[in-house]
């Protein structure tokens, strides 16, 4: 829990630093609701009890939209940082109950100056569900054991100006939540939906298509290296577990910017995983708790921000615990010209395996 509060603290702590900025006094401020449908998706035999389970919501959402040419230029886009609050009604209440998530993002416009325009948006943040897994009073709910978790959100939306300050939006996004392996059993609850809203702007700039510099003639730095200490903490996954292990490792990743607002990436990381150590030990298998991988994906650049998605596999793996494959999802923040820090999950499948907090340089 420790992990998840200091995570929300700094996510918090970056909005309003970016809120703060010059570039903020002359960025549209909006107001938005929207309501949510979907359904959860059964991803493992351990949650059959969950099945025929749709999810609904209702979002308020408070947003700055970014409308200067200088933030027009990061990504030919008008981009939107925002922060939102939902009430999600999981469709179980004697399984999943209720919850909320607050969620930070970043949402880049693409033709924002037009009547109908698409965005993208990547957000992260937490969940609070009030029927965690219990094994007398809720043995059935296997996707989370906590109140407290942690929340993604990936979705494409549709927006339709209407008047001037009034937009409409129809979105289609995939929504996760996960302890990170925090607590066991954490089966996760991911969850397509699709929603319907309309945002209100209270404070309304006009949006421009500005005139587009040449990216690759501004003498922005196309190749950077990245290297990363990260750690988080896992329990196992056994009934009446409560103790928490260290995870630590070391990600290296190359990116190469292709164009304004995307990378490809390349990476490894090492890591040692503390909970498959103690599972190790009380089962006396002889191998070992180390792993080695290798990562390709793709990097989201949105200002000073980094949203990465990539794919790995396992080259060194002796426990085998998970299959070999596994994916990596970030959200990374340059807080200097040479230091970033971030969040980022590991996940199998649609399984969470930890979230991580993690501190790097760059050059």
């Amino acid at each position: 829990m420790r992990f998840l509060l200091l995570t929300f603290i700094g996510v918090i702590t970056t909005l309003f630093s970016i809120a703060g900025t010059p570039d903020s006094a002359t960025a549209s401020l909006a107001v938005g609701i929207r309501a949510h449908y979907g359904f959860v998706i059964i991803h493992s035999r351990d949650i059959r009890a969950i099945g025929d389970s749709y999810p609904f919501g209702i979002e308020v959402d408070l947003a700055w939209h970014y409308n200067s040419k200088k933030s027009y230029n990061r990504c030919l886009c008008h981009p939107r940082l925002g922060i939102n609050l939902t009430y999600w009604d999981f469709d179980n209440p004697e399984i999943l109950g209720q919850g909320y998530t607050s969620l930070f993002y970043i949402e880049p416009y693409f033709g924002a100056h037009r009547n109908v325009s698409f965005s993208f948006r990547a957000a992260t943040g937490l969940a609070w569900c009030n029927k965690p897994y219990d094994k007398v009073s809720n043995p059935d709910n296997l996707s989370y054991s906590t109140r407290l978790s942690f929340a993604l959100a990936l979705s494409g939306t549709l927006n339709v100006r209407i008047r001037k300050g009034v937009m409409l939006n129809l979105s289609a996004g995939y929504n996760h939540i996960s302890n990170g392996g925090m607590n066991e059993p954490n089966k996760g609850i991911n969850y397509p939906t699709l929603s319907f809203g309309a945002d209100y702007y209270i404070r309304y700039a006009d949006f421009y298509r500005h005139r587009s510099e040449d990216w690759k003639k501004s003498g922005m730095i196309r190749d950077h290296m990245f290297v990363y200490l990260f750690g988080s903490a896992k329990q196992l996954d056994e009934p009446g577990e409560l103790d928490r292990y260290p995870v630590i490792g070391v990600h290296a990743r190359y990116s190469h910017r292709v164009s304004r607002i995307n990378a490809i990436a390349a990476g490894a990381e090492i890591l040692s995983d503390g909970a498959y150590k103690e599972q190790i030990s009380r089962s006396e298998e002889n191998t070992d708790h180390h792993m080695a991988g290798l990562m390709v994906g793709n990097e989201f650049l949105v200002g000073k921000f980094l949203f990465n998605q990539m794919i790995g596999i396992y080259l060194y793996d002796p426990f085998k615990a998970n299959t070999i494959l596994f994916q990596r999802y970030g959200l990374d923040y340059k807080i200097s010209n040479r230091f970033v820090t971030g969040i980022n999950l590991k996940a199998h499948g649609h399984v969470a395996d930890f979230i991580d907090f993690r501190l790097g340089f760059y050059w």
